[in-house]
Order: structure tokens, then C-alpha cells, then sequence
């Protein structure tokens, strides 16, 4: 399950290893809901110190949202962009 990084404490990711996901919705022109979703694996990172878990949440202001899924060892770093693309009922409205 994921869960914001407000959401969590220290205490649940020290000393395990995540990996880190940056997440980007790209998102129709028209109606501003996801055409797709692209994933890219960022690196492996381990909480080791308070830190490590401080450097993350420093991060978090540079995204949309942050999540973490501390069961499967992931951090998300979700963003959303316009590619210019739109779907296809949204052309058929217009």
C-alpha cells in the first residue's frame, strides 16, 4: 500500500532499502485526466540515518507528490505534464 511521505516515519523506512521511481502522468490538454503514464527507475537508495529520510523529504518540494510503498521497497516521485496530446473523445467534443 502507498502511503505520502508525510504519512510515514522515520522509524518504518530505517534500514531497509528503497527504490527510487520518478512517475510522470502525462495528461490530455483537454480534459487534464492521464493519457498514460511513463516509470523510470532512479536508483537504490538505503535509509540508514534521520538524514536520509530529511534528504528525501527535502526532495519532495521539486514534485507533485511523493509516495512510498514501504512493503515493496519503492518511492515515488510523481509529476504531471501536458505532451500536447489529447484524448480521442475529448477531439470529438471539441
Amino acid at each position: 500500500m502507498k502511503k505520502g511521505l508525510t504519512e510515514v516515519k522515520f522509524e518504518e523506512l530505517g534500514g531497509k532499502s528503497f527504490e527510487l521511481i520518478r512517475v510522470v502522468e502525462m495528461l490530455c490538454e483537454v480534459c487534464g485526466k492521464p493519457l498514460h503514464t511513463k516509470e523510470k527507475s532512479l536508483r537504490k537508495i538505503q535509509y540508514l540515518s534521520k538524514e536520509d529520510f530529511q534528504s528525501i523529504l527535502n526532495r519532495t518540494s521539486a514534485h507533485d507528490r511523493v509516495e512510498v510503498d514501504v512493503e515493496n521497497g519503492r518511492i515515488y516521485f510523481c509529476d504531471h505534464d501536458f505532451p500536447g496530446d489529447v484524448h480521442p473523445e475529448c477531439i470529438e467534443k471539441l
